[in-house]
């Protein structure tokens, strides 16, 4: 749920988040950050700086073994909240807590098919925000890692059984064939569809026209509420399949797209615009590119 047209009226609703933040590179496989990532302090006491280096005051402390969210960085230096404490500490003592899922997982998965192009979204657990978005080619029998980023979900995590408006991320294994930009093709082989200031996505679901792409312009009635589609988060984005069968109040609108400043989406998925232009280039419709969101915990049912 991002803009949303009621009736005539506008309303603002939740936008979408993670900001991209750097770049680093732990063995062959490239980590791009976007968003606030979750880290765990080394020192037994780590001060908390209101800015980034020692000559500011210290605001607080975090002892070893809290855990934080990075949210900013300098070089040497991260930005992070911690409770009620924020602040800059020494990029030395926070260890960040990614998961990379090795390629012999993926090899293993039984749900493929004849995919030859996955996208894999996992997180911690069903209540995180930030996930670690990694893609995965199949050549000849054998799956390989591509790239791995960073980004984030839906505000109140991940669900199994999603429903309109939960601030849900749905899990599940879904396909892509369409993408959408307010600009034009960024070099995707995926059907295209250029979004303008008419684009609306309804969201009604007492509408014959629940979760499908509409103009505002020729609403005559046919829906009562719809998101707006003309927003810096969807300048570049691909829609994940979900619910295509349009049942009502199971959820509308589930994209890939730009993250937002916000830290968190309505139920999509999001990262840096880098990314996201990354990931259309790459995805190529005659290989059956599709997306698995799930929980670590759950990731051996596909």
């Amino acid at each position: 749920m991002r803009l949303k047209i009621i009736k005539t009226t506008l309303a603002l609703s939740i936008l979408t988040g993670g900001i991209l933040i750097n770049n680093f590179t732990p063995s062959s496989t490239n980590i791009v950050e976007a968003s606030t990532i979750k880290g765990i302090v080394t020192a037994s006491v780590l001060n908390i700086r209101s800015g980034p280096n020692t000559s500011y005051k210290i605001v607080g402390t975090v002892k070893k073994g809290n855990t934080v969210y990075i949210t900013n960085t300098k070089i040497g230096w991260y930005k992070i909240s911690s409770g009620s404490k924020s602040g800059w500490v020494s990029s030395k003592y926070i260890k960040k807590t990614l998961n990379p899922i090795p390629a012999s997982t993926v090899n293993k998965m039984k749900s493929l098919g004849t995919s030859k192009q996955l996208i894999l979204v996992t997180a911690e657990n069903e209540s995180t925000r930030n996930v670690l978005i990694e893609t995965y080619e199949k050549s000849e029998n054998s799956w390989q890692k591509l790239h791995s980023y960073t980004g984030v979900i839906g505000k109140n995590g991940m669900i199994s059984n999603k429903h309109e408006g939960d601030y849900e991320t749905p899990e599940g294994k879904y396909t892509i064939n369409t993408a959408f930009g307010r600009y034009s093709n960024p070099g995707t082989k995926l059907t295209y569809r250029k979004i303008t200031s008419d684009s609306v996505w309804v969201d009604d679901s007492k509408s014959s026209l629940y979760n499908t792409w509409q103009l505002a312009s020729q609403n005559n009635g046919r829906w009562n509420s719809a998101e707006k589609m003309n927003i810096p988060q969807y300048s570049y984005g691909f829609v994940i399949n979900y619910n295509v069968q349009k049942t009502p109040g199971k959820g509308s609108a589930i994209f890939f797209h730009i993250a937002g400043a916000s830290g968190f989406t309505a139920g999509c998925t999001a990262t840096s615009k880098t990314n996201v232009v990354s990931i259309l280039k790459w995805i190529d419709p005659t290989k059956n590119p599709i997306i698995i969101q799930t929980p670590l915990n759950k990731i051996s049912q596909y």
